[in-house]
């Protein structure tokens, strides 16, 4: 990214406080008085006055958005986009102003491509081996996908970061062909639950146990999916 900065300083009750970039939703401002949400159902919001000129100048370049005169989201929590509303993680809903579209599509395509840029390096790649080395011979198929937003057609992809030996014995296909391949390459026409999975876990940190259909098979497959870290996917198959 753009801006590594991981706190902003806010005074409250007159001292000094540091707030975790990455655990910053969105804030909106009404009356000068500005509320900062946090990620977590049981985290208050944060309330201090600050005009929002003033908060986006703060914030990380890059890492947030104004979607309207008084509102500022966090592009880590953006989930998807209607015609009235911005839709965050646990379905927060940000009125946006219609002359902001474009911006906010092409904001969300910018940050999800920078942030897989930033990771996708042979460095990461031996990070992830090295972090689930202990899941290469697990009996059951496991891998991690990243998400990608393509340039040329804007659509989200998925590439498998990591497989172990049962994953690949799944699909019939060796871990060489499969390490950095599209999911979407290698699988044909698969159900369109399994794209919403993985979006809804990589990005929106969603822990969910499913039942989808077979990718390859006229089965059903019961998995199990985690974001270990932002814009990835773990998923483990319930065989």
């Amino acid at each position: 990214m753009s801006d590594e900065k991981e706190t902003i300083s806010v005074r409250i009750n007159r001292k000094e406080c540091q707030i975790p970039v990455n655990s910053i939703t969105y804030a909106q401002v009404s009356d000068k008085l500005c509320t900062i949400h946090l990620y977590g159902e049981d985290t208050p919001p944060i309330r201090i006055f600050l005009t929002i000129g003033a908060l986006v100048e703060m914030l990380p370049e890059g890492q947030f958005l104004q979607v309207s005169r008084n509102c500022v989201i966090s592009l880590a929590y953006y989930q998807h986009m209607d015609d009235k509303a911005v839709v965050l993680t646990d379905n927060v809903r940000i009125p946006y102003s219609r002359r902001h579209r474009t911006q906010i599509r092409s904001a969300i395509s910018k940050y999800r491509n920078a942030y897989a840029q930033a990771h996708s390096n042979p460095q990461m790649q031996r990070e992830l081996m090295e972090e689930f080395h202990a899941f290469d011979h697990f009996p059951l198929p496991f891998c991690i996908m990243e998400t990608i937003t393509r340039e040329d057609t804007g659509t989200r992809d998925f590439l498998f970061r990591y497989v172990n030996d049962a994953f690949a014995a799944h699909v019939s296909l060796p871990v060489y062909q499969l390490i950095n391949a599209s999911f979407f390459s290698l699988f044909r026409n698969p159900d369109p639950q399994w794209e919403l999975v993985f979006s809804k876990c990589s990005l929106q940190a969603q822990k969910m146990r499913v039942v989808l259909p077979g990718i390859q098979k006229n089965t059903a497959v019961e998995i199990f999916c985690y974001q270990p870290h932002y814009g990835f996917c773990a998923c483990m198959m319930l065989e």
